[in-house]
This record gives structure tokens, C-alpha cells and sequence, in this order.
């Protein structure tokens, strides 16, 4: 058991230092790893960027509004899982995620003054601790092994409105399940395991200021009818691990309970192929803070004459915490408890993207990001506007307006954390409209 408790501890430090986890002791810690391959690219900005990749819904749940506006399925999955803290060889430690998101545009049947969508999802954060081997109170019965495990099962709702501007609006209720020592009717201990309920709700608005341009001119912003340009402005919050404590053998420890607010710029040029919209080039600048909203305090209590013992005890913020919008998303300041994410992307025809960023966490973690994307129907949209192939045919045009495959990596990089020094993140995302 020895090694389990030891890999045990050195994750759930790692978590603390990476994750303004100082204000108080809190348990399943693995929540707050950023899951979004595409936002890990960007230094783990997932809050306000708007992705169709299914596992954005578990750092944003206001995603799903968003998704639904123009897709209609997704099914994502970490492709393999990502071992983590790499630096630690040998620690066996994993963490896998995988999603599924449908959405229904209700437009499709009703005739509404707006473009309204609904969407349901399903996600899983597994984090593994590997397979360890007890000794058992009776000798005589040999030792067994277990396997130690930290999951959390998402079901998502998610409500898109588009009316000059898009607003999403999501709900996330999830299952944690923490596992941590078998039930052997041979120890003499009893299991360390907990089950607990808890919820994440998130807001992403966004201004496409182009487009309201041109909704109160009444005709298109365009260059020579052909080009447009681009600019969206996108504001996201998210309130995530919302419950109450979780127990293990009457041991209670808070939930890590987060407050994210984000904001991104995306500037460039849109124009159409084939009659179909098509994003020719892209800049996105992006910014993002997070503060865990637990504090806890210790106090003297008198258990009898001449004898004190301490006590700990703690409490849940709400809102934004400790966070000053301005002095941590405009001028990238940190202070307290508060970390800080900031990356951009640079985005070519809807087919390749590339990211990089950086993390900044108070408690002394603080690595850099890079990533890429491949998405094919971006590929497809070039080749047709290079004229290299037709998608007027009926299985050109279907997967070009119905189908979309596409791969992420991303990967971090520390000179002064080496545990998390060269994790890596990828991602299949298979996208139907």
C-alpha cells in the first residue's frame, strides 16, 4: 500500500501546486487538470473558446449550446491516454477523457425569430493510479491486487441562441468516484472509497462584431463581394465542482470547487467556397483565470484537562472568488490565489492550426504549451477552392457539409517543473453536421 498512498500524495501535490490549491486541502484534486486538447495548446484556456471537439463540454458545459448551433453529433476521445507527470517515471499514473454530444436545431422544424438549439452529452474524466498489490491481515490468503482509480461520469445540457449574438448557456450534473483502497474482507482496514454528487454551470458570449456590422447596415461588410472580415469578441465563465464535501471512512475534504473566467479576440478573413462558409485565415488571442473557491483554518479545541487537539475545518466561496477581471484578464496580473492561462492560435482554411501558451499557477508550477490540429473539412473546402476537386458530386457534397474528422495534439514544456515537463495531450474528434 506503501507506493499507492505515495503516488496518492505526490498527484495531489502536483494538483496543488498547479492549481491555486492552497487555500485549503481539497479531494479528487484531478478535477482540476485542464482536459481540452485544443485549449492545452493555448496554455489550458477552455472557458471562452469555442470548440465543436465534445470534450470542451466538461471545462465549459456552455459548449454544448454553442456545438448545437451547427452540429449535430461529436464523439471525442484522448487518442492514446496521456501518462502523467512524465517526469516521475515509472509512477504509472494516466488520465483519459472521452465525450459525446448531440444537438438539435430547433429552426430545422419551427419557424423562430432566432436560430435556438438544444443539446444533450455524455463525458468521462478517468484518472488512473494504476494496479497495486496488498498484504492481506491473514497471510495465509496471499495477496491480492486492485486497481485505484479517480472518474467523473458528466451528463450535459446546453442551450444556443443566435440572435446577432451567440449566446450559450450549459449544465453539467456529474458522478465522482474515488477509489482509492479495495473492500477485502481480509484487511483490517476498511476501503477508501466515496461517491458524491456534484454540478458545473457555464455562460460563453460572443459578439461577432462583423456580423452585427452588418445586420444594422442591412447588406454585408465585404472586400470586392468576395472576402470579409473578421472579428469576434467571446466572454466565458464557468462555475465547476459544485457540491458538497466527499468522505472516505468518515474522513470529510471539500470538493475543489472552481470559478473560470475567460475572454479571447479572433481577427481574420471569411469568405465562400462552393456557396459554403469557409474561414480563410484566423488569429486567436486568448486569456484565462481560475481560482479555487475552498479556505480552510485550523483551530484549538480542549478534548480534556492539560490536553489540545487542532481542528480543521473549511469553507466554500462562491462567484468569482479572490478574481479582479480587469487586473488578471487585461493585464495578465496575479495575486492570491488566482492563476493565469494566456495562448493564441493562428488558423489556415479551416484545415491546420497552431497554438502555443503558457501557465502561470501561484504556486510555483508554471510551463509553457504548444499544439496543432488537423481538421478535414477544412482540407476538403482548400482542395475545392484550389479547383483540384469537385464537391458537387452527392458524396463530395455530403462530407463537405455533414462530416468532419480531426486530430489534436499538444504538449507542455518546463525548465522548472519537471514532472510535468514533456505531457502530452492527443485527441480524435469525429464531427457530424
Amino acid at each position: 500500500m506503501g507506493r499507492m498512498f505515495g503516488t496518492f500524495s505526490l498527484t495531489c501535490f502536483f494538483c496543488l501546486v498547479g492549481s491555486g490549491y492552497g487555500q485549503g486541502e481539497t479531494a479528487v484534486s484531478f478535477l482540476l487538470i485542464p482536459t481540452s486538447v485544443e485549449g492545452n495548446g493555448m496554455g489550458g484556456v477552455a472557458a471562452s473558446l469555442v470548440t465543436s471537439d465534445a470534450i470542451s463540454t466538461i471545462s465549459n458545459p456552455a459548449q454544448l449550446g454553442f456545438f448545437g448551433l451547427n452540429n449535430d453529433l461529436s464523439l471525442s476521445t484522448y487518442t492514446p491516454k496521456t501518462g502523467w507527470l512524465p517526469g516521475n517515471s515509472g509512477s504509472g499514473l494516466s488520465l483519459n477523457a472521452t465525450a459525446l454530444s448531440a444537438g438539435l436545431q430547433l429552426n430545422r422544424y419551427a419557424k423562430l425569430p432566432a436560430a435556438i438549439s438544444l443539446g444533450v452529452g455524455y463525458s468521462q474524466v478517468y484518472f488512473d493510479f494504476g494496479t497495486f498489490t496488498t498484504s492481506p491481515a491473514n497471510t495465509s490468503t496471499g495477496a491480492s491486487q486492485f486497481h485505484a482509480y479517480d472518474k467523473a461520469d458528466n451528463i450535459t445540457f446546453g442551450v444556443g441562441i443566435d440572435y446577432v449574438v451567440r449566446l450559450g448557456v450549459g449544465y453539467n450534473f456529474k458522478w465522482i468516484n474515488s477509489k482509492l483502497r479495495p473492500s477485502v474482507p481480509a484487511q483490517t482496514a476498511g476501503p477508501i472509497e466515496a461517491k458524491v454528487p456534484a454540478h458545473d454551470f457555464g455562460m460563453i458570449l460572443q459578439i461577432p462584431v462583423v456580423d452585427v456590422a452588418s445586420h444594422f447596415r442591412g447588406e454585408p461588410v465585404t472586400f470586392n463581394n468576395r472576402v470579409s472580415p473578421l472579428l469576434n469578441l467571446t466572454l466565458g465563465y464557468a462555475s465547476r465542482n459544485v457540491g458538497e464535501e466527499i468522505s472516505y471512512a468518515g474522513q470529510s475534504d471539500p470538493l475543489p470547487r472552481q470559478a473560470a473566467l475567460g475572454w479571447n479576440f479572433e481577427v481574420g478573413l471569411s469568405s465562400q467556397v462552393n456557396d459554403r462558409p469557409w474561414k480563410l485565415l484566423s488569429f486567436t488571442w486568448a486569456r484565462e483565470a481560475t481560482d479555487v473557491l475552498v479556505s480552510s483554518s485550523t483551530k484549538e479545541v480542549a478534548s480534556a484537562p492539560g490536553d489540545t487537539s487542532y481542528v480543521s475545518t473549511f469553507s466554500y466561496g462562491s462567484g468569482l472568488g479572490d478574481m479582479r477581471p480587469i487586473d488578471n484578464l487585461l493585464f495578465g496580473k496575479t495575486h492570491g490565489t488566482i492563476d493565469l492561462m494566456k495562448g493564441w492560435q493562428v488558423q489556415l482554411a479551416e484545415c491546420l492550426y497552431f497554438r502555443e501558451g503558457s501557465y502561470t499557477g501561484v504556486g510555483g508550477l508554471l510551463y509553457d504549451t504548444r499544439g496543432a490540429s488537423f481538421k478535414l473539412n477544412g482540407f476538403l473546402k482548400l482542395l475545392a477552392s484550389l479547383g483540384i476537386w469537385n464537391p458537387a458530386y452527392d458524396w463530395g457534397a455530403y462530407f463537405v457539409d455533414h462530416f468532419d474528422l480531426q486530430y489534436s495534439r499538444s504538449i507542455y514544456t518546463s525548465t522548472q517543473n519537471s514532472l510535468i515537463n514533456g505531457t502530452e495531450f492527443n485527441s480524435i474528434n469525429i464531427v457530424f453536421k
